[in-house]
């Protein structure tokens, strides 16, 4: 089931990506949440707002121009560091748990 639209990912960040694109990551963060999380019983709102988070966090991951708009839009290491620990925190509520100890993206930077 998908739980966002491409207009509320972009609502919430800057990206080249076509809303097929984006749909795209949508129906697959949509989908892991299906597997990891009891979502037949999670009110709809909190769900919306998970899979915002994880589509959010993906598109910038993927789109190196990306950017988030709104509260975390200072740069993209920091932007990535407090998505991911905002989505661990919504998870490890809803029961998430151990399947995000580690965060959803990778955050190791090379060095240069």
């Amino acid at each position: 089931m998908v739980y966002s639209t491409a207009a509320q990912v972009k609502a919430v960040v800057d990206t080249d990506m076509t809303d097929a694109e984006v749909t795209e990551l949508i129906e697959e963060s949509d989908a892991y949440m299906d597997t990891i999380l009891d979502t037949g019983s999670m009110n709809v709102h909190v769900l919306r707002m998970i899979s915002r988070t994880m589509t959010r966090i993906t598109v910038m991951l993927k789109d190196p121009n990306a950017r988030s708009l709104g509260d975390y839009s200072e740069n993209r290491q920091y932007t990535l560091e407090k998505l991911n620990k905002e989505l661990e925190t919504m998870l490890t509520r809803v029961g998430g748990g151990m399947a995000f100890k580690y965060g959803y993206a990778d955050l190791r930077w090379p060095t240069v």
